[in-house]
């Protein structure tokens, strides 16, 4: 008896979870696409969409409804139509689709709740991010400039000649000193380059990288230039440094 009792409740739990697994099979899940307009990401959009249904069985056509209004109907996959958010009231809707199976068996997806907002509150929100986003991309911009600036000045001391770490960036070469230096992760690019400061002689200018055996290249001529002062006076240098800037002043970047 208890032999048979068993049975039976295997076979009920097995056709339960063939029945389960029928019915999440049978779904219709609805993407959107923004064409042209707003959407906030929260549900509130404007302009022109569109909706595309898929499903885990095959369908001969489905319908798409905003609230209880039928809006259109395709009957080849893919599944999809377009619709504008102007040619319906504003406020709150349901969007969601009916689909037909081959055995004739309606399948409705879930509801997906929209807010259809005014053109002129899209625009709103839309200028609101743009403005939002050039914040902070000119924060960064000069936080890009300021930051390397400022550790340029704390690396100015290197030893003329000496050997230097270029790091993960990789090194270049002044174009005014001749002296090579660290580039920086956060100096902004600019297409031709990196816009860098050298931590030396304080000119600013767009630079390129360097391979290594050109970096060590220039490590060991600034050893015999102007430039190893080690011998002079902290006036030389002083001097030295000032006639390069105002010479600095008749040449181009």
């Amino acid at each position: 008896m208890k032999k048979i009792i068993a049975c039976n409740l295997v076979v009920l739990l097995s056709l339960l979870s063939i029945g389960f697994v029928h019915v999440q099979n049978e779904e219709i899940t609805l993407s959107f696409s923004r064409d042209f307009g707003y959407s906030s990401g929260l549900g509130k959009i404007q302009g022109l969409f569109s909706i595309k249904a898929t499903a885990n069985i095959p369908l001969s056509e489905v319908d798409f409804y905003i609230d209880s209004q039928v809006i259109g109907k395709d009957s080849s996959e893919p599944f999809k139509i377009q619709f504008s958010t102007d040619d319906y009231p504003l406020g709150v809707h349901k969007i969601y689709a009916i689909g037909l199976s081959s055995d004739d068996k309606q399948i409705k997806s879930k509801e997906v709740i929209v807010e259809f907002v005014s053109a002129k509150e899209g625009n709103r929100a839309a200028l609101s991010i743009i403005i939002s986003v050039l914040g902070l991309v000119i924060i960064v911009a000069i936080l890009s400039a300021v930051i390397p600036a400022l550790i340029s000045r704390k690396k100015g001391n290197v030893p003329a000649g000496s050997v230097r770490n270029y790091g993960l960036a990789g090194g270049t070469i002044c174009s005014r000193c001749k002296r090579p230096f660290a580039m920086h992760f956060l100096a902004p690019n600019m297409l031709m380059g990196k816009l860098e400061r050298c931590p030396y002689c304080g000119k600013w200018g767009i630079v390129r990288s360097f391979p290594m055996e050109k970096l060590r290249e220039a490590e060991e001529a600034e050893a015999t230039s102007k430039w190893n002062l080690s011998s002079n006076s902290e006036e030389q240098k002083e001097d030295l440094l000032k006639k390069e800037i105002d010479e600095s002043k008749y040449q181009s970047m």
